[in-house]
């Protein structure tokens, strides 16, 4: 019995220790053959890389869409070229069916479509870990940057990153094609994600290196001036919005346009209403949320065909107007944006009482236009729409009340009548609706609180914005 035990056991030993090297054996096979992959894919992107920058650079300078996954195409098409000497993209049809849907290959295609799948293998394997990726973009990043600076491209380069600084934050914030291809290429890793938000920010700080001692975080400051109660306001204001106390107010002009005839006395409800002009940034946000909101999704019927013409892209304001208001807007996408935040468009009468702030004069501050610089931004002090809150605010601490953009109100436009009831909604029907408030393009007469003009509700136009009002406490 000792000795079959000892026997047992000096068998045991020498099992484990076959075991153990051939788990070592293993261990080393498969270290080499991912090593051997991630050289040979290394090799590959080095090989491809400066066609790639440059053709990359060039579709951004045409105005591509998305010219990454259009260049990702294109790559993938010159590889297999170089590597299965295809002519035609269309050569590879029956393999990208094959993994795709599992369809049955030719049999003159099978070894063709295996060498297919394991170029296609080793590019998913490669570029889902971070460091290969990592390692490929630092020895790319010299030649992106001097292509990018001797075509003078950082301006188109940078709206490009923002987009899909955006797109990595958000996935619905790509469009169509580009989420497909973020999630094939890094099943939404979040190490992933993370390492491309990493590079791509720090590209811009590469290709912007003087922005770098910027003192000031102005998307903060903005924010606060808007949405944080000023010290020492006799108004109450919370949640970005100003509370409009319920009375009476003389509504209209007797020195003005006949269509602010007659004055009369108009009872209005209490309210609140938005500290400052809508943004284009508020309606990005929105428009990440309501894809109904969208530039290429916004039915037609609802706008002149001109709608957010100044943005890039679905989710792309024009680079440095995030903080401007949102223009190009008509009145039933005003509408809609107020209505998703439970809000709505202000009354003519509301927004007439709001900028008024409890006096009768031309202005919020008085009836002499000479400090209407210190307010508006118009036809003396502006070329374009200007950042929301950088004036003084009025009485009521409200920002823009005159000027910068033209607002939309709820009312259907017509004369005014001699005894409205409270809290007048304008007509039933008409054919266009209220402006206001004075834009940019107008001069001192188009910003007084009375001042009135109207548009058809599809309307759209680079001085067209709005505001948004509630009858509830905003949360």
């Amino acid at each position: 019995m000792k000795s079959l035990t000892l026997a047992s056991l000096h068998h045991l030993l020498r099992t484990s220790k076959r075991t153990l090297l051939l788990s070592v054996f293993g261990l080393l096979g498969a270290a080499l053959i991912a090593w051997g992959a991630t050289r040979t894919f290394a090799n590959l992107a080095k090989e491809f890389r400066e066609q790639t920058v440059k053709e990359f650079v060039g579709y951004v300078l045409k105005g591509e869409r998305y010219p990454m996954v259009h260049e990702i195409y294109e790559l993938r098409y010159r590889i297999f070229q170089s590597k299965l000497g295809i002519n035609n993209k269309s050569e590879t049809k029956a393999c990208s069916r094959h993994r795709a849907f599992g369809s049955e290959v030719p049999e003159n295609q099978i070894g063709f479509c295996r060498r297919y799948d394991e170029l296609v293998d080793l590019a998913k394997q490669q570029l889902m870990l971070p460091k290969v990726f990592e390692s490929i973009y630092y020895e790319t990043e010299p030649f992106l940057i001097r292509e990018i600076e001797r075509h003078n491209a950082r301006d188109a380069i940078r709206v490009w990153i923002r987009q899909k600084l955006r797109c990595l934050k958000d996935k619905y914030r790509c469009g169509r094609d580009e989420r497909g291809l973020l999630v094939r290429v890094t099943s939404l890793d979040p190490e992933l994600l993370k390492l491309y938000h990493a590079l791509l920010a720090s590209l811009e700080k590469k290709l912007f290196p003087e922005e770098a001692t910027l003192p000031l975080d102005f998307v903060d400051e903005l924010e606060s001036r808007c949405t944080l109660p000023p010290k020492g306001s006799a108004h109450e204001v919370t949640g970005g919005m100003v509370f409009v106390p319920e009375g009476p107010f003389r509504m209209g002009s007797e020195s003005g346009e006949v269509d602010e005839r007659p004055v009369r006395n108009v009872l209005v409800k209490e309210f609140w209403i938005d500290r400052c002009e809508v943004t284009n940034y508020d309606f990005l946000k929105m428009a990440a949320a309501e894809p109904i909101l969208r530039k290429s999704t916004f039915p037609r019927k609802f706008h002149n065909g001109h709608y957010l013409a100044h943005w890039e892209d679905d989710l792309q304001p024009q680079f440095g107007q995030e903080w401007q208001p949102v223009t190009h807007v008509s009145w039933f996408a005003a509408r809609y944006f107020c209505n998703a935040l439970g809000k709505r468009l202000p009354s003519e009468a509301e927004w007439e009482k709001a900028a008024r702030a409890g006096d009768e004069k031309l202005y919020s501050f008085g009836d002499d236009p000479a400090f209407l610089m210190d307010y508006g931004w118009y036809r003396k002090n502006a070329t374009t729409t200007r950042p929301v809150a950088e004036l003084m605010p009025s009485p009521l601490e409200l920002f823009d009340m005159h000027g910068n953009a033209r607002e939309w109100v709820w009312d259907w436009y017509e004369s005014y009548a001699s005894n409205p009831a409270p809290d007048p909604l304008g007509p039933q029907q008409g054919k266009y609706r209220v402006l206001r408030g004075g834009s940019w393009k107008d001069g001192p007469e188009q910003l007084r609180s009375a001042s009135r003009d109207d548009a058809s509700p599809a309307q759209t136009a680079a001085d067209i914005g709005f505001r948004c009002a509630s009858d509830q406490r905003p949360e």
